[in-house]
């Protein structure tokens, strides 16, 4: 199901952050500092990670949103391809 805080067709990053309620709540429930979830939304020619959520810190993204209440699900993190 679509989070209705993000519009349809965004990156794993934005609906993590949009999840969360901003960077810095997403950071914390990372357990990362700010400028690494924001440079989740850049592009990888920008040093960015191109929307992606990293690996490492999906899981406890997951367990976080679960502890929370909060809507978000491992598809979510998911980046898709057109093949999928």
């Amino acid at each position: 199901m679509e989070n209705p805080k993000t519009p349809p067709g965004s990156t794993p990053a934005d609906k993590a952050i949009a999840a969360f309620g901003g960077v810095r709540a997403t950071a914390r429930a990372a357990k990362r500092n700010g400028s690494s979830v924001s440079r989740w939304r850049k592009p990888i020619e920008e040093g960015g990670t191109g929307g992606r959520v990293p690996s490492s810190v999906q899981e406890t993204l997951l367990l976080e949103a679960r502890k929370r209440g909060i809507d978000l699900t491992a598809e979510d993190l998911i980046v898709r391809t057109s093949t999928d």
